[in-house]
């Protein structure tokens, strides 16, 4: 059995899963990350598997979604995507703060796994958080600049040239949060990628370049693995769900 807690941390809407007669004991912790115009229900299935496993499990809302979304389009916040981004890692230190002084977290065992947005945001909290022992990135893009820049060739050339400025700003952001430009912060940490071949809205590339980069640049030390699903799209298996709890445990 488990349980579900809703708790604020400030502007953060999170819901807390846990094994059952567990709730205030301290746990290795997993925090689960949701995509792109979804909710933090959205992955419960997984918070499910894990809690069942023996985790605490923290899904939190990112800015502009689940209970934190106003009357704002999404068509509209487009361009708020990278800082939504950026938000929840700097949200994620704040959040394993407050329960690690609440006696919840243990701060030295601690995953992070994310779909889509969420991957991307696993992969950027890898980087800025040393801490984290152990990532699984799904459907997400671990070269957050060349993904950024691939979005921007999708746009009409009038809004490219119309929020240039803009777009200049966030790419020059997003360096610090880009793996393949600070790989040498993974330091041999494990973290596993699942993405499919024919995804035709995060391109499997990003993710396949950076681990077939890092394999072969460092192999003593890479700690990195690609599960590849054959014209795979924009879809996270049951399977993938379940090898994520896999390597929670073999980790935490």
């Amino acid at each position: 059995m488990i349980t579900i807690q809703e708790r604020q941390f400030g502007a953060v809407s999170t819901l807390i899963v846990a094994p059952s007669g567990q709730e205030q004991t301290r746990l290795p912790t997993v925090f689960v990350y949701h995509g792109w115009t979804h909710r933090k229900e959205s992955e419960l299935m997984l918070a499910n598997f894990l809690a069942k496993a023996g985790f605490r499990v923290v899904l939190p809302d990112a800015k502009y979604h689940g209970q934190r979304h106003g009357h704002q389009l999404f068509s509209e916040l487009m361009l708020e995507f990278w800082q939504i981004v950026m938000q929840s890692v700097t949200e994620f230190g704040q959040l394993v703060e407050q329960l690690t002084a609440e006696g919840l977290v243990d701060p030295q065992k601690i995953g992070v796994t994310g779909t889509s947005m969420g991957g991307i945001t696993t992969d950027a909290i890898m980087i800025q958080y040393p801490n984290v022992k152990v990532g699984v990135d799904k459907i997400g893009a671990p070269m957050p600049v060349a993904f950024a820049k691939w979005q921007v060739a999708q746009l009409p050339e009038i809004l490219q040239d119309k929020y240039q400025e803009a777009i200049q700003t966030t790419l020059t952001q997003l360096a610090a949060y880009d793996l393949s430009l600070n790989s040498d912060q993974l330091a041999g940490r494990p973290l596993h990628f699942y993405h499919g071949t024919a995804d035709p809205m995060v391109p499997y590339q990003f993710t396949a370049q950076f681990v077939e980069s890092l394999v072969a640049t460092d192999p003593a030390t890479a700690n990195v693995s690609l599960t590849t699903e054959d014209q795979g799209q924009h879809k996270v298996s049951d399977q993938a769900q379940l090898d994520t709890v896999k390597m929670m445990q073999k980790y935490l």
